[in-house]
């Protein structure tokens, strides 16, 4: 029997959708109540999820799985695998050295 690869997304965008519908389609109950604050790499191709307690024990351990995956990062429970901040007035020299 011939399996097929679902295609890979063509974008940053599409690609966070993929991992995002997985995750919820597949995942976020359970891993909500059993894994909160830990990361989950969702690879996209395979649907397949890998728990780790930083974004890169996660990455690292997928990758042991499938080296050629396509992964989206998640962190459980929370609405985006990492926080960016700025302030307007902060001194942000440092940027353009």
């Amino acid at each position: 029997m011939l399996t097929m690869n679902p295609p890979i997304p063509s974008n940053p965008a599409a690609l966070a959708e993929a991992g995002e519908k997985i995750y919820n389609e597949k995942y976020r109950a359970q891993y909500e109540a059993e894994h909160a604050g830990k990361f989950v790499a969702i690879n996209v191709r395979t649907g397949h999820a890998t728990i780790g307690g930083t974004p890169e024990n996660a990455l690292e351990e997928a990758k042991k799985i499938d080296a050629s995956g396509i992964f989206h990062l998640i962190k459980v429970g929370s609405a985006g695998a990492f926080r960016v901040s700025y302030t307007q007035h902060a001194d942000n020299d440092w940027l353009y050295r």
